[in-house]
């Protein structure tokens, strides 16, 4: 959307939406105990968002993306879990 209609979208938004995002599924995650249950059934695991082409919220084709979707759903599923936050 931002890339097609610019002027919709906040002039912050570069460095606001990784904090969106994590309020967002904070919100998502602990709203539904179905999708609760699913995220922490993944405890252990890497979450990478399998998306080929986004490179900041996914993981891109080759491994080759930053994976932020992956990385707050890891962060919400070790603070679900009450374990401590470790650096990424």
């Amino acid at each position: 959307m931002q890339r097609q209609q610019p002027d919709l979208v906040r002039s912050d938004w570069e460095s606001v939406k990784i904090e969106v995002m994590y309020r967002a599924l904070k919100c998502k995650f602990s709203i539904y105990p179905h999708l609760n249950s699913m995220l922490l059934s993944t405890a252990g695991s890497v979450l990478v968002e399998a998306s080929p082409h986004d490179l900041f919220w996914g993981g891109g084709r080759d491994g080759e993306g930053l994976n932020y979707l992956g990385r707050l759903l890891m962060q919400l599923r070790s603070e679900f879990l009450g374990e401590s936050p470790t650096s990424s």
